[in-house]
């Protein structure tokens, strides 16, 4: 749906077209079941599974800048301490690991490695993660019986999750990836019967213009649903249009849609996008909104999470965040609209009412 106009038309026709087959399908192959259930674990890519819960792994070379780290006590050190004085703790400590050959002794006489150190680390920040936010869950999808292989339809780059019941973009094979994204095309957008709420995040990083643009509303005449995108440009570039991220600038991310369907303030979770690599993390469901021309569509709420390449990066986003309106928390409470919580290059947000439009 980022292209342009008249190429955004045609596929939101096309992929509305193909949406109502499958849901006719669905519905001749018979009647589906929900059941609440506790989350699966998640061997997604840059993951690792503790507990039942799902938590992100950081390559090797970014854990120095994870703020509060000590191996005295640290979980503990993990709340009181600077990111200033953790990083360089904990870059002496790798350093003196690196210079005995991987290999240190212990007050103990017991033997660690850099990589045991490393796994120790990573296991601290998502314990930590794990303490101030939990992705809210949808209820597990029992699809009917059909002969059809959803993992091999792509239609202009949509596609379905027979075990989510959601629509989402190929965003790894999409010819969207070639037009980039500016403001235009969020003003255009209602004349392909499209009417969302967005809001557009920028902040520089790693010698680029960043912009985290997120979205949630109405979709042609058949679906609601909720996108984040991550774009790039050079320094100093005028106008508001961005390329969409290239591969190298892809980042893991997860997502829950909530929706107010009933508008008696029970903000269910309809979906969710598991934790991997995204430029475009997208989803749709058959649906109507109950306000689809208001101003701001607050009947839906996304809570989503994203790991960025370093505390850095992270932080050079939160402080744009807090600019465009939304409140930083200690822990966050997925009832709490517009707030955010981060944990080193860690953030999770709920989104509900804060519109640039």
């Amino acid at each position: 749906m980022k292209g342009k106009l008249l190429t955004v038309v045609v596929a939101a026709v096309a992929a509305a077209m193909v949406c109502i087959v499958a849901v006719l399908v669905l519905r001749m192959n018979g009647n589906s079941n929900i059941i609440p259930v506790e989350p699966e674990n998640n061997d997604a890519f840059g993951s690792i599974t503790e507990n039942n819960k799902t938590f992100p792994v950081y390559p090797d070379e970014e854990l120095s800048t994870f703020p509060g780290f000590s191996t005295e006590n640290p979980y503990t050190s993990w709340q009181d301490t600077t990111a200033e004085s953790t990083t360089e703790a904990v870059s002496e400590t790798a350093a003196e690991q690196e210079t005995t050959s991987e290999e240190a002794s212990t007050e103990e006489g017991e033997t660690t490695t850099l990589t045991e150190k490393v796994t120790e680390l990573t296991t601290v920040i998502n314990a930590a993660f794990s303490e101030v936010f939990s992705l809210p869950r949808a209820p597990k999808y029992i699809p009917p019986e059909s002969k059809i292989d959803y993992e091999k339809v792509n239609l202009a780059s949509y596609r379905y999750s027979g075990e989510g019941n959601y629509y989402y973009t190929d965003d790894k094979e999409c010819w969207q990836k070639n037009f980039g994204f500016n403001e235009v095309y969020d003003k255009f957008a209602p004349l392909s019967i499209m009417y969302y709420d967005t809001v557009r995040t920028t902040f520089e990083y790693g010698g680029k213009e960043w912009m985290i643009q997120m979205w949630k509303g109405q979709y042609g005449m058949v679906f609601v649903g909720g996108e984040v995108g991550v774009y790039t440009r050079k320094p100093g570039s005028s106008g508001t249009h961005y390329v969409c991220a290239d591969k190298e600038d892809w980042l893991n991310m997860e997502m829950a849609f909530m929706w107010d369907e009933f508008e008696d303030g029970n903000y269910k979770a309809i979906f969710n996008r598991d934790y991997e690599k995204y430029w475009w993390c997208t989803g749709f469901v058959v649906g109507f909104p109950n306000g689809s021309l208001r101003k701001t569509l607050t009947e839906f709420r996304l809570v989503h999470h994203i790991t960025f390449k370093d505390t850095k990066m992270a932080n050079a986003f939160c402080e744009a965040f807090e600019a465009n309106g939304f409140t930083r928390v200690s822990t966050l409470d997925n009832n709490a609209p517009d707030t955010f919580v981060q944990v080193g290059p860690d953030v999770a947000f709920v989104w509900q009412n804060i519109n640039h439009k």
